[in-house]
């Protein structure tokens, strides 16, 4: 008889690596999908099956090229509105295939490299420790990650294909675990390996207390110092979570001078934190500053909290701005503001604090993550000024409203606000499926907040690697009057194209990592150059295989979206208990 071997573990992926299909970060439910995002996926699809074949190679190894992720965004302006915006192919729309693609590869945009005057500096990235006691602690919390995550989830399978229609084969997650997926290792690997990402601050995901943290501070620690220790130079730092409103009766109670319960508690646990990770003035530490989750909380749907009130936002901002002249720790606020689960208090979700707090703390800079988006904000539009969005409303143009109503927009200030900053984590995933839309959402921001102040996330390691989210900003061209070039204008003045004779100042550039570099105290030049020969830098050449040429590709990319795909798989094992402990 002869035996029957079976391998533990699943082929390859093969995925597109380009993927406009709904996908959410957990936070929120995904939309169902278009008719026109199920057209672009079917064309790159038919697309890739064409080159491959013409080249001679397995599916599993060309979705893994450049060629490939260059189809992804040939196939978005084949289909996709490119009235304002498109991805360079748009010029070629009379044709039906990718015929650019040869052009397009040969050390192009799709590459992994760094570009010239390119510094990718990530500001909002997550993973969990799969180790963790809050499987135990926070059994509710497991179940939400076991529910949502397709690649961490048993219950829906274990199998994170794109989708159920036909047009994709999918392919395993590849761990016995499957929120191992969710890990240290994997984080690395789809951060640092698997994009072009020079930097990341590693975020902290909202929970209780320390026990109950998917991503407990000494795991975060230890994940940041593993970056750097490896590559020999910076390449990571972090937030610490702190929650001021733990113990508090919620936004009902605003005013009333009462004061959470824990909120001295949660203080001096940040004084902690900044001793042991800050640093002192002027030379700080891996802690680079503070993440906070406004619309959530101890009572479901009102215990959120605003930036401004003066039980709970004043004294954390106060106890922000203290440890930053004690202990070196860049006085920055990472502030998730737009959309938020149900349970969540979902009037705290809005930004009509933002501006008030900026402007009576202006030595703070507030990182607003996804600039406000909402969960169904439609397609974008141009901004129409502050008095057609209501205060409490959730959304890009709201944001951008309550900034003006505030003074704290960047045409009050001669063109960038003082200290607000708009984070793209999800946002830009959301809209670079359409880039006409996600033109007039660059333009709105550019506009109002500022070319100093637009800054990259990309909520990664949720969505996956997040090369295609990189592909897409330095493929994106869009021109006005107020962007002649687009995003290839001098951040100073956009009215002059610096792409060729000064990349480092391109809008784009900034966008893509020096700006955020400025805010968190980083010299971004200075950290490109001790990394162009660190060990993740000498491993990611020995990964690339035949750099030169269109075929350069990333042997090991999973190319998978890693975020829950349907109302559905989000509320698998919600309807017990919100998100949280």
């Amino acid at each position: 008889m002869i035996p029957r071997w079976r391998r533990s573990w699943d082929d390859q992926s093969e995925d597109l690596p380009v993927d406009v299909m709904p996908c959410s970060n957990g936070e929120y439910i995904p939309l169902p999908p278009t008719s026109e995002q199920r057209a672009i996926m079917r064309l790159a699809n038919a697309e890739t099956e064409r080159w491959r074949h013409k080249m001679g190679m397995s599916r599993r190894q060309f979705v893994r090229t450049a060629a490939a992720t260059a189809i992804g965004f040939w196939a978005i302006d084949m289909i996709a509105d490119t009235r304002f915006g498109h991805y360079g192919y748009a010029h070629n729309t009379e044709t039906t295939d990718a015929c650019d693609l040869e052009w397009a590869g040969r050390g192009g945009l799709e590459t992994l490299s760094n570009l010239p005057g390119e510094f990718i500096f990530d500001v909002q990235s997550h993973h969990v420790d799969p180790d963790g006691l809050w499987r135990v602690n926070n059994p509710a919390f497991h179940a939400f990650f076991a529910a949502i995550w397709p690649q961490a989830s048993p219950l829906l399978g274990g199998r994170p294909g794109l989708r159920n229609d036909g047009t994709v084969r999918g392919g395993g997650a590849g761990e016995v675990d499957p929120i191992a997926n969710l890990s240290r290792f994997h984080y690395l690997k789809e951060l640092f390996l698997d994009s072009a990402t020079t930097m990341t601050v590693l975020s902290a995901v909202p929970t209780g207390p320390e026990i109950q943290q998917p991503l407990p501070i000494l795991e975060a620690v230890e994940t940041v110092n593993k970056v750097n220790e490896l590559a020999n130079s910076q390449r990571s730092v972090m937030h610490s979570f702190v929650m001021p409103n733990r113990g508090s009766a919620g936004t009902n109670t605003d005013g009333m001078g009462l004061k959470p319960v824990f909120l001295q508690e949660e203080l001096d646990q940040m004084t902690q934190r900044a001793a042991l990770y800050g640093g002192t003035p002027g030379n700080p530490g891996i802690l680079r500053g503070w993440k906070v989750y406004c619309p959530w909380g101890d009572v479901p749907m009102a215990s959120g909290w605003f930036l401004n009130s003066p039980e709970i936002g004043m004294p954390f901002l106060e106890h922000v701005q203290k440890l930053s002249t004690e202990y070196g720790v860049p006085p920055v606020v990472a502030s998730h503001k737009g959309f938020a689960l149900p349970g969540f208090d979902q009037r705290a979700a809005a930004t009509f604090d933002v501006g008030p707090a900026a402007k009576a703390f202006p030595g703070i800079k507030f990182l607003i993550y996804h600039s406000g988006h909402d969960l169904f904000p439609g397609p974008q539009e141009p901004y129409k000024g502050k008095d057609a969005y209501a205060p409490d409303a959730r959304s890009v143009d709201a944001f951008i409203a309550n900034l003006e109503r505030s003074g704290m927009d960047a045409i009050t200030h001669g063109g960038n606000s003082p200290n607000v900053y708009a984070e793209l984590g999800s946002v830009w995933r959301d809209y670079m499926g359409t880039p006409s839309e996600a033109a007039i959402l660059l333009d709105k921001l550019l506009t109002y907040v500022g070319p100093k102040r637009v800054v990259w996330g990309t909520d990664s390691l949720w969505y996956g690697s997040p090369q295609k989210e990189i592909v897409a900003l330095r493929r994106l061209q869009f021109s006005n009057e107020r962007f002649p070039h687009g995003l290839d204008g001098d951040f100073e003045d956009p009215s002059v194209n610096v792409a060729t004779s000064a990349p480092d100042r391109t809008i784009r550039n900034r966008i893509l990592g020096r700006n955020a570099a400025e805010a968190y105290g980083i010299d971004a030049d200075l950290t490109r150059n001790a990394i162009t020969c660190d060990a993740v830098n000498d491993v990611k050449g020995e990964y690339l295989t035949d750099p030169d040429s269109y075929k350069e590709y990333a042997p090991m990319a999973s190319n998978q979206v890693l975020g829950p795909r349907t109302r559905r798989q989000l509320f698998a094992m919600m309807k017990e208990k919100p998100w949280g402990p």
